[in-house]
C-alpha cells in the first residue's frame, strides 16, 4: 500500500494575500521506502491547492497535514485522505482569521473539516483526525510511520523538502 505524505512549504510573509506561490508537496512511501516526490505551486491565500492536490502524484492513502495550506489556501480531499493534526486546532481562532480576510467560501470548507476532527490515541499520544476510513485503519497507518515522533514520516518528509524548496526563494526575490 502506498501512503502519501501532503504538506506545503516555506513562503515569505511578503507573499500573503496573494503575491507569491509556494510549494505544496507529496512524498510516497512503500512501506518505509521513498518511492516518490513530487511538487506543485500555490498561491499563498488563493484558492487553488484543491486543483493543485488533485494534479500531484500520491498513494492509495493520502495523510494531510491540515487543509489549510499556503497561509489561508485549502484543499478539499477526494477520498481515502487523513487529515492530521499533532494537536487539537483551534478552531474559533482560525476560523474568526478567516472571516476576517476571506470570508468566503473557505470559511466553511475550513469549518467542516475542523469540527469534524476525532481525538485518535496513538502510541505517540493524542492526534486529531479527519477522515473518511475506517479509524482502526488510520490508526495503524500513523503508528506505522511514527518512527521518531508523534509526526509521521510521510509528513515530516513532506515539511522537511517543501521547506527546502521554498526557502531558495529568498534569493531570488
Amino acid at each position: 500500500m502506498l501512503v502519501s505524505g501532503i504538506d506545503d512549504g516555506y513562503f515569505p510573509l511578503t507573499y500573503k494575500g496573494k503575491r507569491g506561490k509556494c510549494p505544496l508537496v507529496s512524498v510516497t512511501f512503500d512501506g518505509y521506502k521513498l518511492v516518490d516526490v513530487d511538487v506543485e505551486f500555490i498561491t499563498v491565500d488563493g484558492d487553488d491547492a484543491t486543483t493543485a492536490y488533485k494534479n500531484l502524484r500520491k498513494g492509495d492513502i493520502k495523510m494531510l497535514d491540515s487543509i489549510i495550506v499556503g497561509g489561508f489556501n485549502y484543499i478539499i480531499p477526494d477520498n481515502n485522505y487523513i487529515i492530521y493534526y499533532a494537536s487539537k486546532p483551534d478552531i474559533d481562532s482560525i476560523l474568526n482569521a478567516a472571516r476576517k480576510h476571506y470570508n468566503d467560501k473557505r470559511v466553511n470548507v475550513i469549518k467542516e473539516f475542523l469540527s469534524n476532527m476525532i481525538a485518535l490515541s496513538t502510541n505517540r499520544g493524542t492526534v486529531y483526525v479527519n477522515t473518511d476510513l475506517d479509524l482502526k485503519m488510520v490508526k495503524s497507518v500513523i503508528e506505522y510511520y511514527q518512527i521518531f515522533s508523534k509526526y509521521p514520516e510521510p509528513i515530516k518528509y513532506a515539511h522537511i523538502i517543501g521547506k527546502a524548496i521554498g526557502q531558495p526563494q529568498l534569493i531570488s526575490d
